[in-house]
């Protein structure tokens, strides 16, 4: 530990200064506290917190992901350099923020690395300045996250009468240290009583004061009540609450042009308070005004936690500052404690109980390079398969790529450079290596484009991701397998499969539907599948037709007369949740297990990788834990999905 004499505070952001960049707390005209680059005119000590979150100078509010050019029939990609950045220092973070900063470092920089925040972090140094007047919002001692800093810091200030106990992290800390030698002076182990003492006198200015403890049973049991639809009312859909949330991670991507006319895949922080924001191509949204609303806060009070074993709410009070409509996640939470009752039957009917599978991981394969970067990709063939879906065969302009690829996860990222990107589903089975075969429906501004584009044109591949359908695990089972319409396209990786290896499995059932055969897709392959011993293929429509021999009706009235063990049957269903759901109810009817009935949710996901939060689903991200969920799984979602 070191001394510090608050009168040397200055001399040191001089010397720093001089190997750093330094940002440090800085008075606007209009009296609120920024941190802005350094200046011994603007700078102050007198401030309670930031107006912002340190977050927007490791995640920046808009930032490229990567410049692109085309050249004749050349795509080149430019991708960001951390390497160009110069080292800084974030002087005067607050605990709130500081561990906002350590709960970023778990969110970006594990599992899939963030090319850029990684970047910019290993470039910064944080010093952390503890608080000794609370704010009238703040409630941090609530959350057990301040008022003294925990984690996130490289070096920890504390004010001591007229000094500051100084106190290092990091490696990068004791390096600051090094750096300012002379201007501070070793203390001895009485000033961490000194400390304590401090903090504890700190914790009881504390005007504001919430009671969490069992805050995830008490949201679970709660999930339907009144209050949501209360509050849904107030809120006006500013987004200025996640604006200024330390811990709020997410994000849009756009395509753009550049002041130079250079072409750039841009991200900016996007808000679950949107209404746009969980709204698919076809225009369906999931979540109505009282789920969006509801969204933010169990995020911030149950589903990060459950996720990341970080608190999502750091208590630093600012979305109860910026609110207009006055909604305070303190007296929320607060209504939530009276309105709870240990009832465990509610619990189960609510459908909100924290999921009970395990979150899927992924190896170092995706740590090292950029994950927002595609590849390129030429369009081989196209194939008009029904009036608004066509088949494009797509071969990797690198071909050493196709022969290294490994077959994984459930679909790709599709750029269509100028335009944007689309999670496509994986209809190909592992023997299929020398190019990519993907089915796309015209539905949004990306599909639409894509659809215009011709053979010998160049796309960009990310992938693959997700966690696909078992294999192994459901050898000698019989097999069910529902697509309706280009549903069918997610689960004939696996019918492709089981046709490569069919004395492994029992019998197979396929059933195609659509409103019309004309809206079938794979027609051929059904076709041929047909003529397979112990393969049955069955149609379900809404019209008649003469092409096939099809039932015209629900899916459901076809099941009972498949003659199939039900007790060892799998089934893979891709269709609408609602949909799914009446199907699935049949099938354990008939004797199968939820566990056994197989589902893929592919819901908005944008990033691919469960960074940007379109995707997400009360604690989990559909792109990363599926989008293949069996049936029980399905349940523990939160209802409106």
């Amino acid at each position: 530990m070191m001394l510090l004499n608050k009168e040397d505070i200055t001399k040191l952001l001089g010397v720093w200064s001089g190997s750093f960049e330094v940002y440090a707390p800085g008075r606007q005209q209009n009296e609120d506290v920024m941190f802005m680059p350094y200046d011994e005119k603007s700078f102050t000590m007198d401030y309670l917190n930031t107006v912002m979150p340190v977050k927007e100078y490791l995640f920046e509010q808009k930032e490229n992901l990567y410049n692109w050019q085309k050249s004749d029939s050349d795509i080149q990609i430019t991708e960001f350099d951390p390497s160009r950045l110069k080292a800084r220092i974030l002087f005067g973070v607050r605990a709130c923020d500081a561990y906002g900063i350590a709960y970023l470092d778990r969110f970006f920089a594990e599992e899939f690395r963030d090319h850029n925040y990684a970047g910019r972090r290993e470039k910064t140094y944080i010093v952390a300045v503890n608080c000794v007047e609370p704010g009238y919002n703040c409630y941090c001692s609530s959350t057990g996250v301040g008022p003294f800093a925990q984690k996130g810091f490289d070096l920890m200030l504390t004010p001591i009468g007229d000094e500051y106990l100084v106190e290092a992290g990091t490696d990068k800390g004791n390096e600051l240290i090094e750096l300012a030698a002379g201007i501070m002076e070793d203390v001895g182990e009485e000033a961490e009583e000194l400390k304590e003492a401090i903090e504890k006198a700190v914790l009881e200015k504390f005007i504001s004061r919430v009671n969490l403890k069992n805050i995830a049973q008490v949201m679970d049991e709660t999930f339907n009540n009144e209050i949501w639809k209360e509050i849904s009312k107030q809120c006006i859909g500013c987004t200025g609450c996640t604006s200024v949330c330390p811990t709020c991670t997410c994000f849009n991507i756009v395509e753009e042009e550049g002041c130079y006319g250079e072409k750039c895949r841009v991200r900016y922080w996007d808000s679950c308070q949107s209404d746009s924001f969980t709204r698919n191509a076809g225009g369906h949204n999931p979540r109505n005004e009282v789920s969006r609303v509801r969204y933010r806060i169990y995020d911030k009070l149950k589903y990060i936690e459950e996720r990341f074993g970080f608190k999502g709410c750091t208590g630093c009070g600012r979305c109860i500052n910026v609110c207009p409509a006055f909604i305070d996640i303190i007296e929320v939470a607060s209504k939530l404690k009276q309105e709870y009752k240990h009832d465990m039957e509610a619990m189960k009917q609510d459908n909100a109980a924290a999921a009970r599978f395990e979150i899927h991981t992924h190896g170092p394969e995706h740590r090292c390079e950029n994950v927002y970067k595609p590849q390129i990709a030429v369009i081989k063939d196209i194939i008009q398969e029904t009036r608004d879906i066509k088949r494009f065969i797509i071969q990797y302009e690198d071909k050493t790529l196709h022969e290294n690829y490994r077959f994984t996860g459930q679909f790709f990222e599709i750029t269509i450079f100028g335009v944007g990107e689309i999670a496509i589903s994986i209809p190909f089975g592992p023997s299929q290596k020398e190019y990519f075969d993907f089915c796309v429906k015209k539905a949004g501004r990306v599909t639409s484009a894509m659809h215009e584009l011709k053979v010998g044109d160049k796309v960009g591949l990310r992938g693959p991701f997700g966690k696909g359908f078992p294999f192994e695990e459901i050898k000698g089972r019989d097999i069910l397998i529902v697509g309706s319409g280009v549903g069918l396209a997610p689960v004939r990786t696996m019918i492709v499969r089981i046709m490569e290896n069919m004395k492994d499995f029992g019998r197979l059932v396929v059933i195609a539907s659509a409103t019309t055969y004309e809206g079938l897709v794979y027609k051929e392959d059904l076709k041929k599948w047909a003529e397979t011993d112990g393969v049955k293929v069955l149609y379900a429509l809404s019209k008649p037709t003469d092409k096939v021999e099809a039932y015209v009706g629900y899916i459901n009235d076809l099941l009972p007369e498949l003659g199939l063990d039900w007790e060892n049957t799998t089934s893979v269903l891709c269709a609408s949740p609602r949909r799914i759901k009446a199907v699935a109810k049949d099938l354990i009817k008939l004797g199968m297990k939820g566990t056994d009935i197989l589902t893929s949710l592919e819901t908005h996901m944008r990033c691919g990788i469960g960074k940007c939060g379109h995707c997400k689903v009360g604690n989990k991200y559909m792109c990363v834990d599926g989008p293949v969920f069996n049936y029980e799984e399905m349940l523990t979602l939160p209802p409106e999905f």
